[in-house]
């Protein structure tokens, strides 16, 4: 703290030694008064005149509207207003004349910090409530006072987003000046620290005096050393005039600046000189969230002007605290205070945000305006670094999607799960797409393909219009680098059996082959790739529409290695981009500008929430919290099902859709006990299907005994008695002959499910079955989602049974039973090996006769689900689906992501 401060704190302190019993008697007298409950309750505040703003309207607006509602508990507002005059020895003034008054309850104001922080003294002994619009220093808050809070970040938050905002615009090297107080400096020096991480060099730093007018020597001097950029940390007018003459010099550098430059006095003393300066904010006055803009409506109609930051900030302030003391149904001031720190993401006009115990603000969004034509505008999120607030939603902008489980990861290489899918479908173009009423493959990134005679030869001519978020070129050579990458062993992707269909592929793969050129992908030239297969597949097509198809940007990868995928750092091509994960909670998604066709994409905004619970998302989506649930996202509760279809309300939001998934139990086959075909077959037969879809299901599935749904090709029809059925008199003849019989012997096994509600009253309703009719335990294990894939992907898988399902990449058997069931080109989860099984499905997927491929396909199920029981079919999922009716062209894909793109919001 600069010696100025601390002087103006050690006389406080003295003069509050010597009158501390009139402090501490008015403080319980406040208290006492405020507890009676009666009468009008007071409010001072603090205007800073030397700093011109709209704060006074903001205050007059809160009161109107606070008193129009009934006020707290049928006591309206009442303000003393003050003017600090942003002086040290008036605020103190105003400080002793407020604690005075014991009807005053709390105090907002004092904007600047060195007279925010000996005030704030003043109103801790006496006990009053306050609130500082605009001090951003740190130590208003660090000394764990009781009753002091701010409703603006700290200059550590606003210097670091600023230097972080300067990288983001191609800075590398600048200047500093900042004004000589201490909250300047401190802004400064945090701005230079960021600044140094980021790798952006500071030229010079220069600093001024607040009745400075005379800046041309120290210019001469930033001149020459020819930075791309100023940065000022300082008040007005003395910046403004800092910034005219930078431009009288022909300095035409960006500058920019902290928040006490945000005021249209800026432009009123610099005038054209003012073009193009940029300055933090907390106010974003073009958001189309409801409140914000209804706020903005009204402001203009009562005042004839649009509210500035201290407005919004005035009424957020007054607001905040008239909520709390509503929650608290108390004004006396240490149980408000107590209120606030405990008020979790309050939506106000400047945004979403909570108060931390010392006092300071938490979740509040900075951002950046620039003048432009003697006006600020907010700068767009391609252009700046705009802070992502994740508790702060605008319901018209943004499609709010619940997902069971965390997204582990958006690399294409990478991605494995369901949530991995459905995001990683909305960032990177694929070569096609599905038809959603034929699921036949369609152009996407491709714009066609070729297929040459014996049918091994694929060419692809790609769009050119696509572009990466930083404005290259999508090209064949990012498909071929792609594939190479995807296809090194280190990289561990779980796909890459899938891509074992082009030439060399799986040698690569295996380490057998080197020379990455040997496989089948070329580029023929800049926007045609060939891929050279190791036998036709009439099914490649549908291949190219997965995500290792994808073409990914070789520079950024090699640039940030695993954090590639960190929205900071990530080059996406399709219809959105991330800016914002927090892997357990929530990943925020918006408009790319640089796609193709982001004219047509209409929803600018999708947040994928993390709620592993059905009822929990249920509650959330009747409270206008969501906008769609089940289908791919998270499962509708199945016993709320019939509940929904009786609501009014509801059943015209739900509906049922085509669903290409099984939901099944493998076995892990090299474990004790369950290594016995007959246990396998003993506890299959044992589970009554029909019951669980009736029961559980509410009858919304199938139950199924095979593993490929029959809507698939090669998927086998129910009618031709495929699989193992409930049989409980045969379940027990093969448990005795395996050794056990009536379950004598036989030692608990353990079953393993993902943690949700859906998943573990299945198992539940399985281990009852087999308990019942075989008389032996299965013991369940609910795991997060993350550790059980990791977990039953492992040769030394520690669970007997596990929860096994799948969702089709493509419509075909071959996506079902050879690349997940497979002994040498698949995962193989369940580490089954059977020769016989693998020759099948080495002959179908070689074949192109359709009637010779499902042939192979059915005797192959009979395999894996019959002869065998390596696996245990429960049900065919059907899509349950509840959609928000303001969300239109709204349709279900039953194969990869969704096609958000091309949904809008009704106006």
């Amino acid at each position: 703290m600069s010696r100025k401060i601390f002087l103006h704190i050690g006389l406080i302190a003295v003069a509050l030694m010597l009158s501390c019993q009139s402090y501490s008697n008015l403080s319980e007298k406040r208290a006492e008064k405020a507890a009676g409950g009666s009468g009008d309750i007071v409010i001072g505040i603090a205007d800073s005149s030397s700093n011109p703003s709209l704060f006074l309207d903001g205050i007059a607006l809160a009161v109107e509207d606070i008193n129009r509602e009934g006020g707290i508990a049928g006591r309206k507002i009442k303000t003393v207003i003050y003017d600090d005059k942003g002086d040290f020895a008036e605020g103190q003034n105003v400080a002793r004349s407020l604690a005075k008054n014991p009807d005053v309850v709390a105090v907002i104001g004092h904007r600047l910090s060195d007279v925010a922080i000996p005030a704030s003294i003043i109103y801790e002994q006496s006990g009053i409530l306050f609130i500082s619009h605009g001090a951003t220093h740190p130590n208003l808050t660090r000394y764990g006072g009781s009753f002091t809070f701010r409703n603006i970040p700290t200059d550590e938050e606003i210097g670091r987003q600023i230097a972080q905002s300067s990288h983001k615009m191609g800075g590398r090297k600048g200047s500093v000046f900042y004004e000589r107080k201490d909250n300047f400096q401190r802004l400064a020096d945090v701005y230079k620290s960021e600044a140094d991480n980021l790798k952006i060099a500071t030229l010079g730093t220069h600093s001024f005096f607040k009745w400075q007018t005379e800046f041309r020597d120290m210019l001469s001097v930033v001149r020459k050393d020819s930075p791309e950029g100023i940065f000022i940390a300082g008040s007005l007018p003395v910046s403004a005039i800092l910034i005219k003459q930078a431009r009288d010099m022909e300095i035409t550098v960006p500058v920019i600046g902290g928040t006490d430059l945000d005021s249209p006095e800026l432009v009123t003393i610099a005038g054209r000189a003012a073009e193009g300066t940029i300055v933090a904010t907390v106010f974003n006055s073009e958001t189309q969230d409801r409140g914000t803009m209804e706020f903005v409506r009204r402001f203009r109609t009562k005042s004839g002007v649009v509210p500035d930051t201290w407005a919004a900030q005035g009424y957020d302030a007054l607001s905040v605290l008239a909520a709390a003391m509503k929650k608290a149904n108390s004004s006396v001031p240490v149980v408000v205070a107590s209120a606030l720190r405990f008020m979790d993401g309050w939506h106000g006009v400047t945004g979403a945000y909570s108060f931390t115990r010392e006092g300071d603000t938490k979740g509040k969004a900075i951002y950046l305006k620039r003048v432009k034509d003697g006006k600020f505008e907010l700068m767009r999120l391609e252009k700046a670094d705009q802070a992502i607030n994740p508790m702060y939603v605008v319901e018209d902008r943004t499609l709010r999607i619940p997902i069971e489980g965390a997204i582990q990861t958006i690399d294409p290489g990478l991605t494995e799960d369901m949530a991995s899918i459905e995001v990683t479908a909305q960032l990177f173009l694929a070569l096609t797409n599905f038809d959603p009423k034929t699921y036949q493959p369609v152009p996407g990134l491709a714009t066609g393909w070729t297929v040459s005679e014996d049918g091994t030869t694929y060419r692809f001519r790609l769009r050119q219009d696509a572009k990466w978020t930083d404005g290259s070129p999508v090209t064949a050579h990012d498909i071929v680098w792609a594939i190479h990458r995807n296809l090194n062993p280190d990289t561990k992707c779980p796909y890459a059996n899938v891509l074992y269909i082009l030439k060399n592929a799986q040698a690569v793969n295996k380490g057998k082959i080197k020379d990455y050129s040997q496989i089948g992908v070329r580029a023929a030239d800049d926007f045609t790739v060939e891929f050279i297969l190791e036998y036709a597949a009439t099914y490649f097509p549908a291949l190219t529409s997965l995500w290792v198809y994808r073409p990914l940007h070789k520079q950024a990868i090699e640039t940030y290695g695993e954090k590639w995928t960190d929205p900071a750092n990530i080059q996406v091509n399709g219809a959105y981009k991330p800016v914002y994960w927090n892997k357990a909670q929530v990943m925020i998604l918006r408009k790319n500008p640089k796609y193709y066709d982001h004219k047509s994409v209409r929803i600018e905004e999708i947040r994928y929430y993390n709620i592993p619970q059905s009822s929990v998302g249920l509650e959330m989506y009747r409270n206008n919290e969501l906008d769609i649930m089940g289908g791919s996202y998270l499962k509708l509760p199945f016993a709320e099902i019939p509940n929904i279809k009786a609501d009014p309300k509801s059943r015209g939001e739900y509906s049922q859709q085509p669903h290409f998934a099984i939901y099944a139990y493998g076995f892990d086959v090299r474990r004790p006990v369950v290594n016995n075909v007959l246990v396998r077959k003993a506890i299959s037969a044992a589970i009554n299907r029909e019951l669980i879809v009736d029961l559980i299901l509410k009858g919304g599935a199938k139950p199924a005994t095979t593993f490929t749904p029959p809507a698939v090709f090669g998927g086998v029809d129910p009618k031709d008695g495929v699989g193992i059925r409930f049989n409980p008199d045969q379940a027990r003849k093969w448990l005795s002959k395996a050794g056990y019989p009536g379950g004598k012997g036989f030692p608990e096994i353990t079953l393993w499910h993902p943690a949700s509600e859906n998943h573990e009253r299945i198992a539940q309703a399985v281990q009852a079955s087999v308990s019942y009719y075989l008389n032996i335990s299965i013991k369940l294990e609910a795991k997060e989602f993350n550790e059980f894939l990791k977990a039953t992907s492992l040769p030394d898988n520690p669970a007997d049974m596990f929860q096994y399902g799948w969702f089709a990449d493509y419509p075909d058997a071959n996506n079902f039973l050879s690349e997940q069931l497979h002994p040498l080109k698949s995962g193989n989860r369940i580490g089954w090996n059977n020769k016989e099984f693998a020759d099948l499905m080495n002959k179908a997927e070689k074949s192109s006769n359709p009637v010779e491929r499902k042939s192979l396909y059915k005797r192959g199920e009979k395999i894996l689900c019959e002869e065998e029981a390596a696996m245990v079919p429960i049900y065919f999922e059907t899509a349950h689906c509840l959609v928000k009716p303001r969300v239109k062209n709204w349709y279900q894909m039953a194969i990869g992501g969704q096609r958000i793109c091309d949904w809008y919001f009704e106006k």
